[in-house]
């Protein structure tokens, strides 16, 4: 009696623990999180496409079209409160994807260990201050960790627990599985390869699964071309240039591979600790490991999770290789298959362990881990820092997104009635609830100078030539710059040489005056340069 008390008393605890501090994370995340320049885009492209504009065919977006409509489809509810607002739309997805690796890690193991797998699942994504970052900034992560988890999660299904539920038609939870994992891949290309790597899994457990492959296959297909089909037919051309824009970027560097892959190690300390840990124990006790289940539970309950987790990590590594051998491996991109992995790792580590009490101090324990690693994260003391000038840490005035608020006031402000902003930081017209001239929509990203002015116009992008003509004809009454602006050259994504941005300054100068610079503005803190039109702009017919 006092084991079964023990082992729920260190559950409720646990649950109690990861559900408050995720709540605590995010909130903290959403006001004081570093701005990111890919806000601005991503919230613009969906602003656009809510007033009918098509990607690719009307503006250069350099991801699948996925995101821009989901978001534009809520535009009502973010768009009123700027960046703010997109962060907050963002959490939901976030926080979603978090449940739902949870609920994939409960899949893996038998009843009496759900709870476990549940708990440890959510907190190492909920309770990780890096995954709650990236999964509340908008970008492509949230939303695609939430689709294609809800797809394994919906493919978990084929293999139901109960004898009396088990047919032939089961599998075909397979083909809206294939959906949403191809709706994950219209988010984010390099999660196309979920859909192969899947397929072929499927195919070494027809046994269990029967054709389930066939009907995965099938929703994956349709899914893409309900995604990708519209931007073929009628931006082809756009299309491919856009989602061949990261490939194009620089050659390969093994230092860049290595320090991309050690930071994702140390932002996901606790899960990757405990694979390893649980890779050690089945090293040396074979296949054998104490609690597993029996294939068969009482109430006529059949366990199958064991054949789900070796699927998943194999998913997971098709995606994090194909994402870490890219021109520049950022790490955040292994975010949104980070769920894959830690739901096969919770579902283990839930397996592992056949006391009781063990079991629930176990979970208590890599809870607290998490939250661990989360305090001592260098991210919030980020949030918070400028630099380190010599012995003296420069502290921020305020979070980034405050400065941003403040600012979008004075350039809104100083544009009277007009309602274009000439800027390379997009977040800055979001926030102000303002336009860009076209083909400023992704900010420095669409600086391509070696295009022809042909190319240029026709993928909505900006060369040497198109800049220059778009900065002498001024056509807004405000203009601001940050250090990202006219510094960047795509698809390289170095720095423009310094007599092309002396031009495109001297350019900009003969019409507009500075009237304000704001050190420490947006993403590392640049120097924000606010100018203003000498003469008055002519009225824009509506």
């Amino acid at each position: 009696m006092l084991r079964k008390w023990g082992h729920r008393v260190c559950l409720w605890s646990s649950a109690a623990i990861v559900v408050g501090a995720a709540l605590v994370l995010y909130s903290f995340a959403v006001w004081f999180g570093n701005l990111n320049q890919d806000e601005g885009w991503y919230l613009y492209a969906a602003r656009r496409v809510s007033e009918g504009a098509m990607p690719y065919r009307d503006f250069f977006f350099t991801q699948g079209p996925v995101m821009p409509y989901v978001y534009g489809m809520l535009s009502g509810l973010w768009m009123p409160f700027g960046v703010l607002g997109g962060r907050l739309a963002t959490v939901f997805f976030g926080l979603l994807g978090c449940v739902l690796a949870a609920g994939l890690a409960r899949r893996a193991v038998p009843t009496q260990r759900a709870a476990e797998a549940g708990i440890l699942g959510f907190a190492l994504t909920g309770c990780n201050l890096y995954h709650v970052y990236f999964t509340t900034i908008p970008k492509t992560y949230a939303l695609a960790s939430c689709l294609l988890l809800g797809g394994y999660l919906t493919l978990s299904l084929c293999l139901s627990r109960r004898k009396k539920m088990r047919s032939h038609l089961s599998c075909m939870w397979a083909l809206p599985a294939g959906l949403l994992v191809a709706f994950a891949a219209g988010t984010r290309l390099s999660l196309g390869m979920l859909l192969p790597v899947t397929v072929i899994g499927l195919l070494c457990m027809y046994r269990k699964t029967g054709a389930a492959f066939f009907w995965f296959a099938l929703g994956g297909g349709l899914g893409l071309a309900l995604v990708y089909g519209p931007a073929l037919l009628e931006a082809r051309e756009p299309l491919v240039f856009a989602q061949t824009y990261h490939v194009e970027r620089g050659g390969r560097d093994l230092f860049y591979m290595a320090g991309s892959l050690s930071r994702t190690v140390r932002a996901y300390l606790p899960a990757c600790l405990l694979g390893v840990a649980l890779s050690v124990f089945r090293l040396f006790h074979g296949a054998g490991v104490p609690g597993q289940a029996p294939q068969e539970e009482p109430g006529g309950v059949v366990y199958h999770g064991r054949l789900w987790p070796w699927l998943w990590l194999a998913a997971f590594l098709a995606v994090f290789l194909v994402q870490w051998c890219s021109p520049f491996p950022y790490d955040d991109y292994q975010v949104p298959v980070m769920g894959l992995f830690i739901a096969a790792v919770a579902g283990w580590a839930a397996n592992s362990t056949s006391s009781g009490v063990l079991r629930g101090c176990v979970c208590l324990l890599w809870v607290l881990s998490s939250l661990l690693a989360s305090f001592s994260s260098p991210l919030a003391q980020e949030w918070f820092v400028h630099r380190q000038d010599r012995f003296w840490v420069v502290r921020k005035e305020m979070p980034d997104l405050a400065l941003l608020r403040m600012t979008a006031r004075d350039v809104k402000a100083l544009a009277e009635t007009d309602r274009e902003l000439l800027t390379q930081d997009t977040y800055l017209a979001v926030e102000a609830g303002m336009r860009v001239p076209a083909g400023l929509e992704m900010g420095p990203f669409t600086y391509f100078p070696e295009l022809s002015d042909e190319a240029a116009a026709r993928y909505h992008v900006m060369n040497k030539n198109r800049l220059t003509a778009l900065l002498e004809a001024a056509p807004c009454r405000v203009a601001a710059f940050s250090g990202y602006g006219l510094a960047i050259r795509a698809p390289v994504m170095d720095e423009v040489p310094l007599e092309d941005r002396q031009l495109f300054l001297s350019v900009l100068g003969k019409n507009y005056d500075r009237v304000q610079e704001l050190p420490g503005f947006g993403q590392n803190s640049t120097t924000l340069q606010i100018l203003k039109r000498r003469t008055p702009v002519v009225e824009k017919t509506p």
